[in-house]
C-alpha cells in the first residue's frame, strides 16, 4: 500500500468523524417533541462512534461543534470617545448611535472599522490598536488635545431602545506623545 492511499484513507476517515461529530442535533433538554424520535436514535450512535476518538478534540483543541443559530451576547456596550486638553476641559467627540456626538462617525462607525471596537463580553484583540490609530488622527487634527479616552458604556435594552447605565468598562487612555508639538 502506498503512502497516498493511506493518506487518502485518513482524510476520508477524518471527514467521516467530522460529519458524525458535527451532526446538528439539539441537546436533550432543547429537543422538541417531534424531534425526540430521531434524536433518540442518532445521539447514541454518534456517541458510540466518537468514544474511541474523544481524546482528539480535547488534546488537539479541534472540534466541528458550532452554534447553527447563535444568540446575541446579553451584555451590550456603546463606545464613547472623549478628548481632554491641558487645562482639563473634557469633550465628548463620539458616542455610538448618538447623532449629537457623531463628529467622527464617518470614520469610527464605518462597517469596516466598527468590528475592531465593538465588544462582546470582552474587547476585541484590535481594540488597543484601534485606539492608538484613532488617537493619532485626533492629535493630528486637534493640536489642543492632550489625552483621548476610549470607554464602553454598558447598555440596557428595553423595548428595543438602548439606555445607558452610567457604568463604563474597557477604558483606554491615549496620551499625546512627548516631543510632538501640539
Amino acid at each position: 500500500m502506498r503512502w497516498r492511499d493511506i493518506r487518502a484513507g485518513l482524510i476520508a476517515f477524518a471527514i467521516f468523524l467530522a460529519l458524525v461529530e458535527g451532526c446538528p442535533i439539539p441537546p436533550p433538554h432543547e429537543a422538541r417533541p417531534w424531534q425526540q424520535g430521531y434524536v433518540g436514535i442518532i445521539r447514541p450512535i454518534q456517541k458510540t462512534i466518537l468514544v474511541p476518538f474523544a481524546w482528539i478534540p480535547k488534546y488537539l483543541r479541534i472540534s466541528q461543534r458550532f452554534a447553527l443559530f447563535q444568540a446575541a451576547e446579553p451584555d451590550r456596550f456603546r463606545l464613547e470617545i472623549h478628548t481632554r486638553t491641558a487645562d482639563g476641559a473634557d469633550t465628548l467627540i463620539f458616542r455610538a448611535g448618538d447623532d449629537e456626538h457623531a463628529e467622527y462617525a464617518d470614520r469610527v462607525a464605518h462597517r469596516r472599522v466598527r468590528g475592531v471596537w465593538n465588544p462582546t463580553d470582552r474587547p476585541t484583540s484590535q481594540y488597543t490598536s484601534f485606539a492608538r490609530w484613532f488617537a493619532g488622527v485626533v492629535f493630528a487634527e486637534r493640536p489642543e488635545v492632550q489625552v483621548v479616552v476610549f470607554r464602553q458604556e454598558k447598555l440596557l435594552i428595553e423595548g428595543g431602545v438602548p439606555h445607558g447605565t452610567g457604568k463604563f468598562t474597557f477604558e483606554l487612555y491615549q496620551y499625546r506623545p512627548k516631543g510632538v508639538a501640539p
